[in-house]
C-alpha cells in the first residue's frame, strides 16, 4: 500500500535556521553562557543528517564547578520568599510564549519533530512552568497528634542541588517537567542535555537568565555517559532526576543507592492498549493511531501494543490501515507533515532491524515495514508500520522490547481475562489504556493492569502537569508531576516544640 512522504525542502530549512536563532555558546554554568572544555559533538538535522552546530562536550572538572556553584546558589535561592520564585518562572514562561515560534522552530532543527510537534513541546513547557510557580506557593505541612506533652509539625524543604539527565525526545518539554518543579521548591540544578538533541535546553536558559533567574541555579552542561556519571557522583549533588532507557535507567539508580542519593527514575515502556468488542469504534481507530505514531512513537508511553478483541479485530485492522495509510510522513518544516523523524539515522538501521527480526520470526505485516526510498540518504525517516504477530510465532524481541520509533504490534484475545494477562505480560509497567463503553468492563482492565498511567476510552489525552506520571516494574521509581511529582523534589521534616513545663523536655 502506497504512503505519503513530503520531500524536504532547502528554502524551509535555511528559513528555520533564521527563525531559531541558534545559539553559539552551549554551556551555561553560573549565569553565563560558555564552551565545554571537552570533545566536540556535531548537532545534525535529523532529516537530511546536516550540520546545524557543533558544540563541546563539559568535563570532569567543568561538571564538579557546575555543581560547586549550583550549592553555593541554593543557600540564598532556597530561603528566597516563594512568591519571588513563582515571578520568575511565570516571568520566564511569558517570554518563551511570546518567543514561541522561534523555539518551535529551532526544536523541529534539533530533533525532527513537526512543527506542530515543536509547538506542542513549547505549550507543554508553558503549563509546567506556571504549574510549578503556583505549586511554589501552595505546599503544606501538617500538624501531629503526638500527646498533651509537645507540638509537632511538618513542613518540606528543597533537597539541596538536584541533577538531571533528560532524553533527546523532547528535551524542551522536560526542561519544563523536570528543571521547573525542581527550582521553584528552592533547589539548584546542574542537568545534562541529551547528546542527540542538545541545544533547546540551552535556549531554555536564555530565558531562564533573561526572567531574573539568580546566576547558579540553573546549571546546563553537554556530552556523553561520563557526564551524566560525573553529575551523579559529584557530591554537591543530592538527588538524581533521570529519564530514558531502562538499560541506563537500572545503573544510575544503582549508583545512586550505592552514594545514597535519591532517584526519580523514568523510563522506558511497552504499553498495551486494548480495544475491547464494545469499544467506541471510530474513535478507538483514531486514537489507537494517535496512541502510538504522535512523534514518530518516541515517547515513553506510546501504546506500542494494540490488543484486539477476536471479533472485531479483522474489520478494525482493515480500518486502523486505512486511517494510518493516510498519515503523512516527511519535511518536519513542512506544515502538512504529521510524523517527522526520528533522532537519528542509526536509529532507523535499528528499527529496521527489528522489523525485519519480527518478519522472520512470523510477523505478518499490514503497513509500512521500510523507510521511504524518497528519503534523503541521511534522512531519519520511517514509515508507520503495523505488523501483528499470530500465536506461536517467534517474536518475542519486537513483543516485549521498546522500539522507540513508529511501529505497532498487534496481538488478539478473546477475553477480559486474556487481555489483562497479555497487557502485564511485560517487564515494563509504566502506560496502557482500553476502549469499552461498558464500564465495570473498562474499570476493572484499570485496576488489574500493572501501570502507573492508564486511559479509558483515550490514549495520552489530558497528560498535563497535573497528573501524575510514575512506573512500576522496570518502568521507573517515583513520580513525576502534579503534587506528588513536586513533593518528591523536597524533605519532609518533623519540629517538635516541648508543652510548658513539660518534665520530658529536661529529664535524662
Amino acid at each position: 500500500m502506497t504512503q505519503t512522504f513530503i520531500p524536504v525542502d532547502v528554502a524551509r530549512f535555511e528559513q528555520a535556521r533564521a527563525t531559531a536563532r541558534l545559539p553559539e555558546a552551549h554551556t551555561f554554568i553560573d549565569g553565563a553562557f560558555v564552551h565545554g572544555d571537552g570533545e566536540s559533538l556535531t548537532v545534525t538535522y535529523p532529516a537530511t543528517g546536516a550540520e546545524i552546530a557543533t558544540l563541546r562536550c563539559a568535563t570532569p572538572e567543568q561538571v564538579g564547578h557546575a555543581a560547586a556553584v549550583a550549592k553555593r546558589a541554593q543557600r540564598e535561592w532556597g530561603a528566597m520568599n516563594a512568591e519571588r520564585r513563582a515571578a520568575i518562572l511565570t516571568r520566564a514562561a511569558d517570554l518563551i510564549e511570546a518567543d514561541a515560534e522561534r523555539i518551535a522552530s529551532l526544536i523541529s532543527l534539533d530533533n525532527g519533530k513537526t512543527l506542530a510537534g515543536g509547538r506542542g513541546d513549547v505549550r507543554a513547557c508553558l503549563a509546567f512552568l506556571r504549574s510549578a510557580a503556583g505549586w511554589a506557593t501552595r505546599l503544606t505541612g501538617s500538624t501531629l497528634p503526638v500527646g498533651h506533652h509537645a507540638q509537632a509539625m511538618t513542613w518540606r524543604e528543597p533537597v539541596g542541588v538536584v541533577g538531571i539527565v533528560m532524553p533527546y525526545n523532547a528535551p524542551f518539554l522536560f526542561c519544563g517537567m523536570k528543571i521547573a518543579p525542581a527550582i521553584a521548591v528552592g533547589n539548584t540544578v546542574v542537568a545534562k542535555t541529551p547528546e542527540k538533541s542538545p541545544l533547546a535546553p540551552v535556549v531554555f536558559c536564555e530565558y531562564l537568565a533573561a526572567a531574573g533567574l539568580p546566576d547558579g541555579v540553573v546549571n546546563v552542561v553537554h556530552g556523553y555517559g561520563d557526564v551524566g556519571s560525573a553529575i551523579v557522583d559529584a557530591p554537591e549533588v543530592a538527588m538524581i532526576s533521570f529519564t530514558g532507557s531502562s538499560l541506563v535507567g537500572a545503573k544510575v539508580g544503582a549508583r545512586a543507592a550505592e552514594l545514597l542519593k535519591y532517584p526519580i527514575l523514568e523510563l522506558g515502556g511497552k504499553s498495551a492498549n486494548i480495544v475491547y468488542a464494545d469499544a467506541p469504534y471510530e474513535d478507538a481507530v483514531r486514537g489507537s493511531a494517535g496512541a502510538i505514531f504522535r512523534n514518530a512513537g518516541q515517547r515513553c508511553f506510546s501504546g506500542s501494543r494494540l490488543l484486539l478483541h477476536e471479533d472485531i479485530a479483522d474489520r478494525f485492522i482493515e480500518d486502523y490501515r486505512d486511517y494510518v495509510q493516510e498519515l503523512t510522513v516527511g519535511d518536519p518544516l513542512d506544515e502538512r507533515t504529521q510524523i517527522g523523524t526520528l533522532i537519528t539515522h542509526d536509529d532507523v538501521a535499528r528499527v529496521q532491524g527489528m522489523v525485519d527480526r519480527a518478519i522472520d520470526g512470523g510477523a505478518i505485516v499490514h503497513l509500512g515495514g521500510h523507510a521511504p526510498q524518497e528519503a534523503p540518504d541521511r534522512g531519519a525517516f520511517y514509515f508507520p508500520t503495523i505488523l501483528e504477530v499470530p500465536a506461536g510465532a517467534e517474536c518475542a524481541e519486537i513483543v516485549q522490547e521498546e522500539v522507540f520509533g513508529p511501529v505497532v504490534v498487534i496481538q488478539r484475545f478473546s477475553s477480559t481475562e486474556q487481555a489483562i494477562e497479555m497487557a502485564n505480560d511485560s517487564q515494563y509497567g509504566l502506560a496502557g489504556g482500553c476502549w469499552s463503553t461498558n464500564l465495570a468492563t473498562a474499570m476493572r482492565t484499570a485496576r488489574e493492569v500493572e501501570t502507573g498511567m492508564f486511559w479509558i476510552n483515550s490514549y495520552g489525552t489530558g497528560n498535563g502537569p497535573e497528573a501524575t506520571l510514575g512506573g512500576r516494574k522496570r518502568s521507573g521509581i517515583g513520580t513525576e508531576k502534579g503534587l506528588e511529582g513536586i513533593e518528591h523534589y523536597t524533605v519532609l521534616k518533623t519540629v517538635l516544640i516541648p508543652s510548658e513545663g513539660d518534665a520530658y523536655a529536661t529529664e535524662f
